[in-house]
C-alpha cells in the first residue's frame, strides 16, 4: 500500500501518495509540464473536498494522475486516492479514473484547473471543479492550515432598500469570479422556494456555476428576501392566512423583481463586469422569476435560463387557480421578450406533469416569445432537481454560452 500524505483542501485533509515526482523532466516539452503539481480547493457536488497531483513517471516519462478525495460529509464515502495513468488530447489532460469513470482536466487563462469527471454505466453522472494550484513539497501540504471554506466562489453583500420599510437592507449573494481579465459577461441566477424550517440556508447551483465560469464568465447567485441571511421578510410559498390567490402571486413577484432590480443595480457598477452582456437564470421558482424579469425589463439582460420553472406545484393550481395562474403569466412574458430564452425540464417533475409543462410554453410561444423548450427523461428520483444533473443539459448549455457570448 502506498504511503499517504495530505493536501489541506476545502474543509478537509485529502490524503495523496508520499512518493512524488512532480518536476518537470527535460524530455517532457509538449504542453504536459504545465500540468505537472498538486491542485486542489474545490469539492465535488460542494459536498466532497478534493484535490489533484499531475506527475511524471520517472521510468516511462509519462503523466500519472492522483485523485484523492476526502470523506464525502453528506454521504458515507471515504477518504482515499486513485493513480491512473494521464495523457494529453487537444490540449486537455486526459485519465481513466477506472473502467467507468473518466477525467478531464484543462487550464483556465487565470491558471486555475477545471475538472471534469464523467461516469458511465447503470448510471450516468458529470461533475465540474474548479482547483487552484498548491505547494508541490508534502511537506508543505501536510503542515497547511486548514482552509474551511476554500472554493471557487465568496460570499458578498448586495445593498438595498427595502420597499415595505424603506430601510437600508443586505442582501447575500454567493459570487463565482471570472477567470479572465474584465469586464466579462455575468449569468444571475435566482433560487427556487425556501423550505419552511432552514430559510437560512444559502442554496447554490454549483455545477452551473464552474460551467459558466470555465468559459470566461462569472455568476452571481443572489439570496431573496429573507432567505439564506438576506435582510427583510420572505414571503412564504404557501399562504398561513387564506388559500393561494392571483393576487399573492402577483405580490410574490413583484417583491422578487425588486430583489434583481438590486442585485443588478449593484454587479453593473462593478469594473470586472460588462453590464451589457447580462445572463438571466433561475431553477423552479427561481426560473420563473428569470422569464418574468426579462419581460418586466426587456432591456436587462441577453437571454434567460429557465430550470424547471413554475409558480405553485400543479396540483395547488388545478385546485386554487383553475390551472392558469403559471401559463398566463408566461404568456404575458411572451407577449413581450424577442431574446432567447432555454427552458429545461425533466419529465419527471415531482411538481407538474410534461403535458402541463407544455402548455406553458406553448402559451408562451403563441404570444410570440423566443424560446427553446427541452424535456427529458430519466433524472434521477426527481426531474425537479435537473439543474444538479448536468449531464442531461451540458451540450445544449454549452451551444447556449456560446450564442450569448457572441451576442454584441
Amino acid at each position: 500500500m502506498l504511503a499517504a500524505t495530505t493536501a489541506t483542501v476545502a474543509r478537509g485533509q485529502i490524503p495523496l501518495p508520499r512518493d512524488v515526482g512532480t518536476t518537470a523532466e527535460p524530455r517532457v516539452h509538449d504542453g504536459r509540464e504545465r500540468y505537472l503539481g498538486v491542485w486542489g480547493r474545490d469539492a465535488w457536488s460542494e459536498s466532497r473536498p478534493a484535490a489533484v497531483e499531475v506527475e511524471v513517471d520517472s521510468s516511462t516519462g509519462g503523466l500519472t494522475v492522483t485523485n484523492g478525495f476526502d470523506r464525502d460529509h453528506w454521504r458515507p464515502f471515504p477518504s482515499g486516492f486513485l493513480r491512473s495513468a494521464g495523457r494529453i488530447e487537444n490540449g486537455e489532460l486526459v485519465t481513466a479514473l477506472s473502467p467507468v469513470v473518466t477525467g478531464r482536466y484543462r487550464l483556465l487563462p487565470d491558471g486555475r484547473l477545471f475538472a471534469r469527471l464523467e461516469r458511465r454505466g447503470t448510471w450516468h453522472e458529470v461533475r465540474y471543479a474548479i482547483f487552484e494550484r498548491l505547494p508541490t513539497e508534502p511537506q508543505a501540504r501536510a503542515a497547511a492550515p486548514a482552509d474551511t471554506e476554500a472554493r471557487p466562489w465568496r460570499m458578498v453583500d448586495i445593498p438595498m432598500t427595502d420597499p415595505g420599510t424603506g430601510r437600508p437592507i443586505t442582501l447575500k449573494a454567493t459570487f463565482y469570479p471570472p477567470v479572465v481579465p474584465g469586464p466579462v459577461p455575468l449569468l444571475l441566477m435566482n433560487h427556487g422556494d425556501v423550505t419552511p424550517g432552514v430559510e437560512s440556508l444559502v442554496q447554490r447551483h454549483g455545477e452551473l456555476a464552474r460551467l459558466f465560469v470555465s468559459r470566461g464568465w462569472a455568476v452571481l447567485e443572489l439570496m431573496r428576501r429573507g432567505a439564506g441571511g438576506s435582510g427583510g421578510t420572505l414571503l412564504p410559498e404557501i399562504r398561513r392566512d387564506g388559500p393561494l390567490t392571483a393576487e399573492y402571486g402577483d405580490r410574490r413577484m413583484a417583491s422578487d423583481i425588486a430583489d434583481v432590480d438590486a442585485a443588478l443595480a449593484a454587479v453593473r457598477a462593478w469594473p470586472q463586469i460588462d453590464a451589457h452582456r447580462i445572463l438571466l437564470g433561475g431553477q423552479s421558482r427561481g426560473g420563473l422569476i428569470a422569464i418574468e424579469y426579462l419581460a418586466a425589463r426587456p432591456e436587462s439582460a441577453l437571454g434567460a435560463i429557465n430550470f424547471s420553472g413554475g409558480a405553485w406545484s400543479e396540483a395547488d393550481e388545478r385546485t386554487f387557480l383553475q390551472g392558469r395562474y403559471t401559463r398566463d403569466r408566461f404568456a404575458r412574458a411572451g407577449a413581450v421578450i424577442r431574446k432567447p430564452t432555454l427552458w429545461l425540464y425533466g419529465d419527471n417533475d415531482r411538481y407538474y406533469s410534461a403535458p402541463f409543462i407544455q402548455s406553458w410554453f406553448d402559451a408562451y410561444r403563441a404570444a410570440g416569445g423566443d424560446g427553446t423548450l427541452r424535456i427529458v427523461s430519466g433524472v434521477p428520483r426527481n426531474g425537479h432537481d435537473l439543474v444538479f444533473h448536468p449531464d442531461f443539459w451540458e451540450s445544449t448549455m454549452l451551444d447556449m454560452i456560446t450564442r450569448i457570448t457572441d451576442a454584441k
